[in-house]
C-alpha cells in the first residue's frame, strides 16, 4: 500500500508541511508494501495502520467532544486523521467531525485517508474512494473551511 494521490482543500498540504515531521510520519505508516487491498480485509488493514500510528505516538479513537461518542482515528500535533475503508457515506461524517475539531481550535488541519478507485472496488461496492471525495470537496469549499488533506491509497 502507498499514497498515490493528494487533494489539498484550503491549503491543507502547505499547513501540514509546516509541521516538521508529521507528513513524513503519515507517509511512513501508509507506504507499507506488506499491506494490500482485497475483499474482507478492511479490519486487518485498519489494525496494521493503527499499530503504525500508535508506535509513532499518535493518539487514537479521539472523541470529537466529551459529550459525544463520535471519534476520529488519530490525533497528533493538531492534525486529525480519519481513515475510511467503509461505505462512502461515512466520509461525510468524517468531514463533519474534522470540521467540528477545526471550529473548536483542536486541529489546524484534517486528513482523510481513503482507497483509490481500483482499491475501493477490491474492497466491495459503494466503498469510500478518492476520486469521488476529492471532486465533491470542490463543491463543499465554501461550506467546509477547515483545511483537509485527502490522501488516496493504492497497492
Amino acid at each position: 500500500m502507498k499514497v498515490c494521490d493528494v487533494y489539498s482543500h484550503h491549503s491543507a498540504l502547505e499547513k501540514i508541511l509546516e509541521k516538521q515531521s508529521v507528513f513524513a510520519e503519515i507517509k511512513r505508516v501508509l507506504d507499507d508494501s506488506s499491506i494490500g487491498f482485497s475483499k474482507n480485509r478492511p479490519q486487518e488493514i485498519k489494525a496494521k495502520v493503527a499499530d503504525g500510528f500508535n508506535r509513532l505516538g499518535w493518539a487514537d479513537r479521539v472523541r470529537v467532544s466529551n459529550d459525544s461518542r463520535l471519534t476520529i482515528n488519530f490525533l497528533k500535533d493538531r492534525v486529525g486523521i480519519c481513515f475510511q475503508l467503509g461505505n462512502i457515506a461515512r466520509t461525510y461524517a468524517d468531514i463533519l467531525k474534522l470540521a467540528v475539531l477545526g471550529k473548536k481550535n483542536i486541529i489546524d488541519v484534517g486528513v482523510i485517508i481513503v482507497p483509490d478507485q481500483i482499491e475501493s472496488n477490491k474492497l466491495g461496492a459503494n466503498y469510500a474512494r478518492y476520486d469521488r471525495l476529492a471532486s465533491e470537496m470542490v463543491e463543499f469549499s465554501e461550506i467546509i473551511d477547515v483545511p483537509l488533506l485527502i490522501l488516496a491509497l493504492s497497492d
